[in-house]
């Protein structure tokens, strides 16, 4: 998987994580619609944690 162009800062790509997260717990396992949603949300939301990371620990 290719890493987003977009890198969000470490605490926003945290605080992000952290909502979209919160957000799947309440995702009706019986909604496919929603869990494949949820799946892509998360995906995305964890490429950006690890761009970020990368950002942070290369010092740009």
């Amino acid at each position: 998987m290719k890493l987003p162009t977009f890198v969000p800062s470490l605490p926003a790509a945290i605080e992000t994580a952290r909502e979209y997260l919160a957000q799947a717990e309440s995702v009706d396992i019986h909604d496919h619609g929603r869990v494949i949603e949820s799946h892509a949300s998360l995906t995305i939301c964890l490429g950006q944690l690890l761009a970020a990371l990368l950002t942070e620990g290369s010092g740009q």
